[in-house]
């Protein structure tokens, strides 16, 4: 719900609270008061009756007596006792629905003076024609609770109304600021900002620009030693590698220190190689231009498992990989690291077991066996962790592959699919 719906909703519904609330009072005052008025005109004509000196009598509509029986038939109809409580009125409606007069009224009133009681009584049995007769020379009578209840709605429906037009002077600079801070980009920075109106809007606005502002110097800085790694990084790397190469010719039968010695440099260039590569590519964010291009799955899972077989030298592991000739349409890069670091996931943590890769189509799974307990245990909340799989996470959410790791007592598997799913 947005805050522009909640907040209408909230002080219209406040609103017809206290509309109603007034209404209903205003009604009642009303009532009250006319109540109220032949309350005390029949209490008057109660304490003066004893001076006229007569049984009975009648005054305008009200009849005053002294005597029960001579109270009128219609008036005893509808109060067969005559009621305990002096002083004060009592009435009775016929066919009254609240939005329009009674058509019968009935009223009594047992007036306590000089230890007399004398009662007064008026009825009414044709309301509706004396009003008509009343306004006859009117075309239109609205009833007086109509009349309350008309100014409710009508102070409900003002009120709605200034409340849209407030909403809509209101809401034309937040979504046009809304719309402002969607479509600011790196290149808009340089404009200036747009005047909303309201201090307070023009204030966030400020404060979305300066933020931005300084997103963009990040990245610019990021970017500018990006440029600087991405040369001071490779350089050396090529170096030891090509110079490793170099010194296979040079020396091709080293004794077996220094082969050891020639491995272990191998190794690590390659691993530096490896994993410079990758931080460069995910910090440039390449893979928006990536060219796609038809891959032969197969051989390039075989060709990344020779270049880390040395992860596997001294460890009783056996890889078995089994791929078939497919060609899928790939970015290969991404690609690449994906399987460069599931691959290299699965030697670093089986140190005596089994580690099987089927590969078909554009479908492929990695399992890595463990048949060291010790091992096992010690790998039991690491595996799967590290740097190399956050890439591999990073990397599969963002080009939509399907990617899912799973756990089958001593055997870990990586199923991943490189198409949409």
């Amino acid at each position: 719900m947005s805050i522009r719906k909640y907040i209408f909703g909230l002080l219209t519904s406040l609103v017809l609270l206290i509309a109603i609330m007034l209404s209903y009072q205003s009604a009642s005052l009303f009532i009250k008061s006319f109540q109220m008025v032949i309350e005390d005109m029949m209490l008057e004509l109660g304490r003066i009756y004893p001076e006229l000196g007569s049984i009975k009598h009648q005054i305008l509509d009200y009849h005053i007596t002294t005597q029960w029986q001579e109270v009128p038939k219609p008036v005893r109809d509808h109060f067969p006792n005559i009621p305990k409580e002096t002083n004060k009125l009592h009435s009775k409606f016929v066919d009254w629905i609240y939005l329009s007069p009674p058509k019968k009224i009935y009223s009594l009133m047992v007036v306590e003076h000089n230890e007399k009681y004398v009662y007064v009584s008026s009825f009414d049995e044709n309301v509706h024609e004396k009003i008509k007769k009343i306004h006859k020379d009117h075309d239109f009578n609205i009833d007086p609770i109509v009349r309350i209840i008309l100014f409710g709605l009508g102070g409900i429906g003002l009120f709605v109304i200034v409340l849209l037009s407030i909403f809509k002077r209101m809401a034309g600079p937040m979504e046009r600021l809304q719309k402002w801070a969607k479509n600011l980009g790196l290149n808009d920075l340089e404009r200036d900002i747009p005047d909303f109106k309201f201090k307070e809007l023009n204030d966030l606005s400020s404060l979305i620009h300066s933020n931005l502002v300084s997103v963009a110097n990040s990245i610019e800085r990021e970017q500018d030693f990006l440029g600087y790694a991405s040369h001071e990084l490779r350089t050396p790397i090529a170096v030891l590698r090509s110079n490793s190469a170099l010194l296979e010719k040079i020396s091709p039968n080293p004794s077996e220190k220094e082969r050891e010695v020639r491995d272990r440099i191998s190794r690590a260039s390659l691993t530096m190689k490896s994993m410079t590569e990758t931080l460069l590519w995910m910090s440039r964010g390449d893979g928006q231009n990536l060219q796609y291009e038809s891959i032969n799955l197969g051989e390039l899972i075989n060709n990344i498992h020779q270049e880390l077989s040395y992860l596997l030298v001294a460890k009783d592991v056996n890889v078995k990989v089994d791929s078939d000739s497919s060609k899928v349409s790939l970015a290969l890069t991404p690609s690449v690291i994906v399987l460069n670091n599931l691959i290299r996931n699965a030697f670093q943590h089986t140190q005596k077991g089994d580690v099987i890769i089927t590969q078909r189509k554009d479908k492929v799974r990695i399992e890595n066996i463990e048949c060291d307990d010790e091992v096992l245990i010690n790998n039991k909340h690491s595996l799967g962790f590290g740097l190399g799989m956050q890439l591999v996470e990073k990397l599969t959410a963002q080009f939509g592959w399907y990617y899912e790791i799973s756990q089958q007592g001593e055997s870990y598997q990586v199923d991943i699919a490189f198409t949409l799913e």
